[in-house]
This record gives structure tokens, sequence and C-alpha cells, in this order.
């Protein structure tokens, strides 16, 4: 069995490396059967909706056994039977955390060999982190489903944020907009105070702040993070109400109280601070009417004990 410490290296290296290439790389912390992290093509610098399942190995012990230029992967019967079936592209990836070596194989019915006792996949020994610009423009041909199943595929992956909110759990959004660009791009995290997912920078060209949360989040109402933005105009509060330091007691006097000069925004999609830069933005999230519906389909859609057919006709 690998060592955890051994896998997050395998996880680690492969955030990296699709991540500095500009694509969305997504661990897949709620442990889908045999995937463990999702990665989303990007052209032009713009997310397409288009997914890959990656199931990653890491270790030397993955190495050991090579034939014709590739490494030979064994496992069983339920692992390829989910891999082959799945609604996006799966590929397996090797890494050995000592070479930093990575290399890959489409998983599909072409690629994996039965022993007769199980199966077999042979990874080519390429690596992935040579000539990465090919490896890309592989990855992107892969076979994707229509466009219906590439929406339930995204909204599938954010069911952890889901279930997290209906838990009671404090989801935020938080991105920084860059208001002196021409071409609108967003640096976006999705967290709650025990994890944290952040995505590379986002071009949007066209797409407003409102546009790019619809896009990205069909599935939430927002409100503004109150206690961000206190803490965002405590600095211009401090500017506009000092008075004076007692030089004996260095306490700080103000024309004041914060409680008093602060005023809440209406709106709930403003900034919390701004540095002629920048303007970043931090908001709370809540299941929509949307969102609370694909939980009722979802789980209706992934019900294991539900049975395929009920009766039968005579025709």
């Amino acid at each position: 069995m690998t060592h955890p410490q051994t896998e997050r290296l395998g996880v680690s290296a492969l955030d990296y490396f699709f991540s500095e290439k500009g694509w969305l790389f997504r661990e897949q912390t709620t442990h889908d059967y045999g995937i463990d992290a999702h990665v989303e093509i990007v052209e032009n610098q713009r997310p397409t909706g288009k997914l890959i399942a990656l199931q990653i190995k890491a270790g030397q012990s993955f190495f050991k056994e090579e034939v014709d230029g590739s490494y030979v992967f064994r496992t069983d019967d339920k692992h390829i039977a989910y891999w082959v079936g799945h609604s996006m592209p799966v590929v397996l990836v090797l890494y050995d955390p000592e070479t930093k070596h990575a290399c890959w194989q489409h998983v599909s019915r072409e690629t994996v060999e039965t022993t007769g006792k199980g199966w077999k996949i042979l990874v080519p020994r390429t690596s992935l982190f040579e000539e990465p610009d090919n490896h890309l423009n592989a990855l992107e041909a892969l076979t994707q489903p229509e466009p219906y199943i590439r929406r339930l595929n995204r909204l599938r992956i954010d069911r952890h944020w889901m279930d997290l909110i209906e838990q009671g759990y404090e989801v935020r959004v938080e991105f920084d907009d860059w208001v002196n660009k021409s071409l609108p791009r967003y640096q976006v995290t999705i967290s709650t105070d025990d994890e944290r997912e952040s995505w590379p920078t986002l071009y949007a060209p066209g797409v407003g702040i409102e546009g790019m949360l619809s896009h990205f989040f069909p599935w939430a109402d927002f409100t503004l993070d109150v206690e961000a933005h206190e803490q965002g105009a405590y600095g211009d509060w401090e500017a506009e109400c000092y008075s004076w330091r007692d030089s004996e007691t260095g306490e700080v006097y103000y024309s004041m109280p914060f409680e008093e000069w602060y005023n809440p925004p209406e709106e709930n999609v403003v900034p919390v601070s701004e540095n002629g830069e920048t303007a970043s933005y931090s908001l709370l999230l809540t299941l929509n009417e949307f969102g609370k519906s694909f939980l009722l389909i979802d789980d209706y859609l992934a019900d294991p004990s539900a049975p395929e057919t009920i009766g039968f006709t005579l025709e």
C-alpha cells in the first residue's frame, strides 16, 4: 500500500504542473472511487468545461515492471469497470517522487488488457513534464462527452461544496479583480475554515463579475462577507478619523468610533478592499433553488439501490 505522504507528493506535483500551465486542477476531496483529481482544459485562458478525471499512483514500486518501452500497471475488475464506464475521460498517471518522473495513459477499452486474473495497462515511459505542450495537446484531444454531460460533471464536482453548505459550514468565494486591465481576469479561491481550493488566474473577455459568478457557481446565491468588509474598511477609518496619539501612554484617539463611522453597503457584490490596482472580493455562499434541486436530482441518480426496471410489457 502506498504511504499517504507519497500519495500527496504525486497529487502536489500534478497540481503544480497543470496549474502552471493554466489548467484548473481540483483535487477530489470527496474521494470518488478510484479518482484523485479532476482537471479542466483551458483554451485561450478560458475554461472550456471539458474535464479529465485523474487516477494518480505515486511511488517507485509502480515503475518496476517494464515491457516494450512502457510501464505495466496492474489492477482489478472493479477499478477497470469504473474507469472505462466513467462519464469523463480517465487518465492514469504514474509518478516517481525520487526522479520526479510522471507518465500517463488514457484508460479505455483500447488500452486495457485482461490477464485472466485481472487487468493491465501499458503506460508509455515518456514523461509528462518533458515536452509538456505535446502532452497537453494529447490530453485535450481525448474524446469528451456531449455538453449536457459536461455541465452535469461540473455540478457533480462542485457537489462537495454544496454538501458543506447544507451541513452548515460557512463557504466563501474570494477573488481579485484587476480593475485597470482591459481584459477581465480573476484569481478565485473557494474555501471553508478547514479547506481551501485555489484556481489559476481566469481570463473572462466581455464577462463581468456577476457573469463570472453565475458561470462558475450557478448553484449559489452570494452575500457580502461583512466581517471581511469591516476589516478592509478599518484602515480607511483609521486614516479618516485619526485625531492624536498620547505620547506617554501610546493610546490613539479617533474623532469617531469605528462602529459609528462604518456604514455596511446595501449591495452584496462589492469589494472588501481596493488598492488602485486590484479590487478584492469576499462573498459567502448559500444554495439557491437550482442548487437545492440539483442535490435532490443527484441523490436520485446516484442511488445504488434504485432498480433500473420494475416491470415489463408483453409487446
